[in-house]
C-alpha cells in the first residue's frame, strides 16, 4: 500500500465532492498542485483515470464513481481512527456505560445527550435502565460506569452529584375509583384498591420499599406495560409529573389528590458513581449538561 495512500484517498473525495481541485486545497490547506499532485499519483496506484480533465468542474469518471463510496469510507475510519487515538492521548473515554432510572426526567436527559452525541461523535454510550435493588453492585463491580437515579440513601463507598429533586404523586385512569372520589383520598382508600410497581428484574418481588401501601400488587419491569394496565384502569401506581403528561392532558389519566405526605413522596434526583472510580472527562461533561438542563427549568 502506499504510505501516502490515505492523503490521496482524502484529496480524491474532497474534489469528487466540491467538483473543484481549488476548492479541495482550501478545505485541506494545501496547494492546488498538492490537491493535482494526490489525484495523479491515486490515479497511477490504480492504473486508470478517477477523474474528467479539461473542465473547469471536475467529475468522476464510471471507474471514478465505482471507487467513490469506498474511498469516502476509508477516509471516514482514518478520521475516526484519529479521533479515538487523540482521545486516548488526553485520558478521555471511548465508551460509557450509564444506568438510568426509570423515573428520571426524560426531556433533560435525552436533550443533554442530543447536545453530547454533537461533541463527542466518536464515544460509544450504552444505556441501560436501572434497578434500584441491584445498581450498587453493578457500580461496584464496574459493569456500569455511573447512574443518573432517583436516589435515596447513598452508601459509603458511593458518591455522587445532586441536581434538583422531584415529586412522586399517585395516579390513576380517569374512570378509576380513585379518580370519582372528589375530597382528598386518605391511606385507606389507596390500601383498597391495586398497585401496579415497577420492578427491576424477574427475580425480584418488590423494590423501592416504602412506596407499596396496599396488599394487592401487581409488577412489571416494563414501563410501557405499566403505562398501559394504568390506562385500563387496572389500578394506580406513582409517577412523575412528567411520565403521564401526555395522558394527563388528554383525560385519560388523573393525579390523585391527598394530604398524606406519604403519597407525596419526594425525592432527590443526581449522578452517582463509586468513589474509588471516578468519571472520566466525557462523563463529567455529560453530568455537567443534564445538570444544566435540570436547572433551565424545562422538563
Amino acid at each position: 500500500m502506499h504510505p501516502n495512500l490515505v492523503d490521496h484517498l482524502t484529496a480524491f473525495v474532497l474534489v469528487a465532492e466540491t467538483g473543484s481541485f481549488s476548492a479541495a486545497a482550501r478545505l485541506l490547506n494545501r496547494a492546488v498542485s498538492s490537491v493535482s499532485y494526490s489525484l495523479t499519483q491515486l490515479e497511477a496506484h490504480c492504473g486508470f483515470a478517477l477523474l474528467e480533465r479539461g473542465s473547469k468542474v471536475s467529475e468522476l469518471t464510471e471507474q471514478g464513481r465505482a471507487l467513490f463510496a469506498e474511498a469516502k469510507s476509508v477516509v471516514e475510519r482514518a478520521q475516526r481512527f484519529t479521533t479515538h487515538a487523540a482521545s486516548l492521548e488526553k485520558g478521555q473515554e471511548t465508551r460509557i456505560r450509564i444506568a438510568v432510572d426509570v423515573l428520571f426526567p426524560a426531556g433533560p436527559l435525552y436533550r443533554a445527550l442530543q447536545e453530547f452525541a454533537v461533541i463527542n461523535q466518536r464515544v460509544r454510550l450504552q444505556i441501560f435502565t436501572s434497578s434500584l435493588n441491584s445498581l450498587w453492585d453493578d457500580l461496584r463491580t464496574g459493569l456500569i460506569d455511573f447512574s443518573f437515579a432517583l436516589l435515596p440513601a447513598i452508601p459509603l463507598d458511593m458518591e455522587g452529584h445532586s441536581f434538583d429533586k422531584v415529586s412522586l404523586r399517585p395516579v390513576a385512569a380517569s374512570g378509576h375509583t380513585l379518580s370519582r372520589k372528589t375530597e382528598p383520598l386518605v391511606m385507606a382508600d389507596f390500601q383498597r384498591e391495586r398497585q401496579i410497581y415497577y420492578i427491576g428484574s424477574y427475580g425480584l418481588d418488590m423494590e423501592r420499599s416504602g412506596r407499596v401501601f396496599s396488599s394487592d400488587v401487581w409488577t412489571s419491569n416494563d414501563l410501557q406495560h405499566i403505562r398501559d394496565m394504568i390506562g385500563h384502569g387496572l389500578g394506580w401506581c406513582f409517577a412523575t409529573d412528567d411520565f403521564f403528561q401526555e395522558e394527563v392532558n388528554a383525560g385519560r389519566v388523573c393525579r390523585l389528590h391527598s394530604d398524606d405526605v406519604q403519597l407525596n413522596p419526594t425525592r432527590t434526583i443526581g449522578a452517582v458513581w463509586p468513589i474509588d472510580r471516578q468519571p472520566g472527562p466525557l462523563g463529567r461533561a455529560l453530568i455537567d449538561m443534564i445538570a444544566a438542563e435540570l436547572s433551565s427549568g424545562n422538563g
